[in-house]
């Protein structure tokens, strides 16, 4: 009865968060088009005001290449006059409708393509950890199973859901399924370390010095500094000895903690391969990185390339976090936080750009539920008839 009170509770905490993180994109919707006269300057009725205001307009018309042209409606059910009121065009607002109308169709096939390259790059990333460590899985199965994967991650919380999917299926009827699942966590680490490279290459590179994409990708050079300083003394010097793992091994029995920290560990012996699928990874995030910049270019954003690229990393991992149906919500603030500058990007394009992104992926994770209908998902189908051996389970400590 405990248990299945648990997974109850659980289901409805996961169901709170997803209606939280819809409630929250709505909140930050602007639904009307807008004028937002900043403090100082004039209204349509001529006064200027000590702060800033937010004014429903209508019919909005450009004059010239500076200003726009809008018709004031009347608020609150008054019968006035509707006014006509010439502002600036960095002062336009304009609905979440008006933006999706005004986005251009090449721009968002552009960012649909964008992610083509994507899956077979993950799946090769994810076959050469996996072949390093001596699993002989076929390069296509991977492929297939990495899609899956991408619609998974649509069913659970977060972005990580097909991971789980992963692990799952390398390891059933895998001969080491340690090994098989230590293979999706460091497919995962080394994707989150093409995340902190892309950070650090566009925020310190392409963005300018007094943006915040600058200071971010200093903060990312600083994380792989740390990183790599971790990684080389345990892989290479005498941490894991200073720790004391084999003794600590011996000491609790080994069992599962062992077989773990061996499978970890093992990875030091194939850094080729490790460095690879990292160098894949950066290139990953990228293609990923310029599909959400081609969603937010398409919907008017003039944020700086550089820009845009240092901060996408960001919101992916806000993203990946079980917290929200693919970080609806998260990232939707984070966004909203790091990129809505006025004359740079709305709120509204904001929002529409991750929409967009999420679209993007939702299309190309439809191949993903086909394979799944289609049935015969298996790595290992060589191993259908051989029963798996008791000590090739998972363990648990008695």
């Amino acid at each position: 009865m405990q248990p299945q009170m648990s997974r109850t509770l659980l289901r409805i905490i996961r169901l709170v968060l997803i209606i939280a993180g819809v409630a929250i994109v709505l909140w930050a919707i602007n639904w009307q088009d807008a004028v937002r006269i900043p403090i100082g300057e004039p209204g349509p009725a001529g006064g200027a005001s000590e702060s800033v205001r937010f004014i429903h307009i209508e019919d909005v018309q450009p004059v010239g290449s500076v200003l726009m042209s809008g018709t004031v409606a009347p608020t609150d059910g008054s019968s006035s006059t509707s006014q006509t009121f010439q502002f600036p065009n960095e002062w336009y607002r304009p609905g979440i409708l008006t933006t999706f109308s005004k986005a251009s169709p090449l721009l968002l096939f552009m960012g649909l393509l964008f992610l083509i390259g994507v899956y077979p790059l993950q799946a090769t990333r994810w076959w050469l950890l996996m072949r390093c460590r001596g699993l002989q899985v076929g390069w296509f199965r991977t492929l297939r199973l990495v899609f899956i994967g991408a619609f998974f991650n649509f069913c659970l919380p977060g972005t990580e859901g097909g991971d789980i999917v992963k692990a799952w299926y390398v390891s059933r009827k895998s001969e080491d399924r340690v090994t098989a699942i230590m293979s999706v966590v460091f497919d995962r680490l080394t994707g989150l370390l093409g995340l902190l490279i892309l950070t650090a290459l566009a925020g310190v590179l392409v963005a300018t010095t007094d943006s915040i994409a600058f200071k971010i990708g200093l903060w990312a050079c600083l994380a792989i500094v740390l990183i790599g300083l971790l990684s080389g003394l345990y892989f290479l010097g005498g941490l894991r000895s200073w720790l004391k793992m084999d003794r600590l091994q011996s000491m609790i029995g080994g069992g599962m903690l062992s077989r773990i920290e061996n499978a970890v560990h093992a990875y030091g012996s194939h850094r080729t391969s490790v460095a690879t699928a990292t160098a894949v990874s950066v290139v990953v995030q990228i293609l990923l990185a310029m599909a959400a910049t081609m969603a937010g270019l398409s919907l008017g954003m003039d944020h700086d390339l550089g820009v845009i690229l240092a901060i996408m990393p960001v919101l992916f991992l806000a993203a990946a976090v079980p917290m929200t149906w693919q970080g609806v919500g998260v990232m939707e603030g984070l966004g909203i936080v790091l990129l809505a500058t006025p004359d740079l990007a709305t709120p509204n394009q904001v929002i529409g750009m991750l929409l967009i992104y999420r679209g993007y992926e939702l299309v190309w994770s439809l191949i993903g539920a086909a394979l799944l209908l289609k049935g015969d998902v298996h790595l290992h189908p060589e191993r259908d008839n051989v029963p798996v051996m008791a000590g090739n389970s998972i363990e648990t400590p008695e």
